[in-house]
């Protein structure tokens, strides 16, 4: 009943069910960097975030403009004979560093909505490599569970042979039809989620949800190449939200000036125009002694200038709001370094933490699961054990290999952790 040398053959498939480095490469699969450079050309955020920073160049543009010119046109007409047109032009000055004022704050507008798109492309970046990692873990564990799954139907088939031999109890074959249903169920699970994280990734890359996408890569990293200190350093001088918050603050002390200037004097020239055909209902007489009728065309030439005199209103309001703001955004940049290396620091913390949790599986839990169950079948195989222990065990040995690869995982989601916080590559 318990000697099966044909079952035991099948079962020591178990204990090599591991995925191996290498596999032969499908037409159209990707690389992580390849999907993350897809990602940063086609997501639409990222390109709805370059056309804010068009949209500010606009402003830039408008901002450095003159105001325009008013032209003025009157008329009179009285019930005699009598009219008067009039034709004024009107320029606004612009003076004390108006169009400066608002070409400073056109200027860092487009300067902080570039920062943003930056900052944007790291968040991108990060979110298309996590949820390449989650993909990449989907996958292996779908792996493993084909691999127990195409063994457990062979070893179905076996016992179900000895069964009707008679050389083993018909509980055997009952018991392994469960296995085998059981792990058919959860290989349906573990193909959802390989494809549901395979979605999520296509539309971070800005791919239509049924566009192939083959992803190949393992969870295993390179050691990094920055250490905490060089990380720290790097995201303090080169972290975009860091530069989007500096930028800001650059932003409100330009609009400080721009209100300033909006609250001094400022002038318009005013030149005009003026036809008037005038006269009275009386006749007069010439230097020759003639009569004729008393009325005329007058013309007139004028100018002068208009002067806003700031007393009643300097713009203190919007000075002193604009003022506040500044001292906010300064507060905000010393808020976000403190972030930074906080975040930085619980990076590398995680990784660590991650890398140990590592090395316990590959030297201490996944070469003694592969030892019991190798026990367990050699006892079997000896008739000193039954079929419920194999699957027993083989049970362990699945939720060894799952647990092996969170922790694989986790390591790659702790070095892209760094790799966000550092705000460039740590690899």
């Amino acid at each position: 009943m318990r000697g099966g040398k044909g079952l035991a053959l099948l079962l020591i498939g178990l204990v090599a069910i591991v995925p191996g480095p290498a596999r032969a490469q499908a037409i159209g699969e990707v690389t992580v960097d390849e999907l993350v450079a897809r990602a940063l050309a086609d997501n639409p955020d990222l390109k709805a975030a370059r056309l804010e920073v068009e949209a500010s160049a606009g402003r830039l543009q408008q901002a450095g403009l003159r105001p325009n010119p008013m032209l003025e046109l009157g008329g009179q007409k009285a019930l005699s004979p009598d009219n008067n047109l009039t034709v004024g032009v009107s320029l606004p000055l612009d003076l004390n560093g108006r169009k400066e004022g608002r070409v400073g704050v056109a200027e860092q507008e487009i300067e902080t909505r570039r920062r943003q798109v930056a900052e944007r492309e790291r968040q991108v970046r990060a979110e298309v490599r996590m949820k390449a990692g989650e993909l990449l873990a989907a996958q292996r564990n779908l792996q493993v569970t084909d691999e127990l799954l195409g063994v457990n139907r062979n070893a179905l088939e076996v016992v179900g042979t000895r069964v009707r031999q008679g050389a083993a109890p018909s509980l055997d074959e009952g018991l392994q039809l469960v296995e085998v249903n059981r792990l058919d169920a959860s290989r349906q699970l573990a193909q959802s989620r390989v494809e549901i994280a395979g979605l999520q990734l296509k539309l971070l890359a800005g791919m239509a949800p049924d566009a192939p996408l083959a992803l190949k890569g393992e969870l295993a990293l390179a050691p990094l190449a920055l250490d905490r200190a060089d990380a720290t350093q790097r995201a303090v001088s080169d972290r975009p939200d860091l530069a989007v918050a500096r930028a800001e603050a650059a932003m409100a002390a330009a609009m400080v000036r721009k209100e300033q200037a909006e609250g001094r004097w400022d002038a318009t020239i005013n030149v005009g125009y003026q036809r008037q055909d005038f006269g009275f209902a009386l006749n007069g007489l010439t230097a020759s002694g003639t009569q004729r009728p008393i009325q005329d065309v007058f013309h007139y030439f004028g100018g002068g200038v208009s002067i806003v005199l700031p007393v009643r209103n300097r713009n203190e309001g919007n000075v002193a709001a604009a003022t506040a703001a500044t001292r906010a955004a300064e507060r905000r940049v010393e808020f976000a370094m403190l972030t930074v290396q906080q975040e930085v620091g619980a990076a590398f913390t995680q990784y660590e933490a991650a890398r140990r949790s590592l090395e316990i599986y590959e030297r201490g839990v996944r070469d003694v699961s592969r030892r019991n169950l190798d026990v367990i079948r050699q006892a079997y195989q000896l008739g000193r054990g039954s079929l419920l222990d194999v699957i027993a065990e083989q049970r362990r040995f699945i939720e060894v290999e799952n647990g092996y690869t969170d922790a694989l995982k986790q390591v790659y989601d702790a070095a892209v952790g760094i790799e966000r916080a550092a705000g460039t590559l740590a690899r």
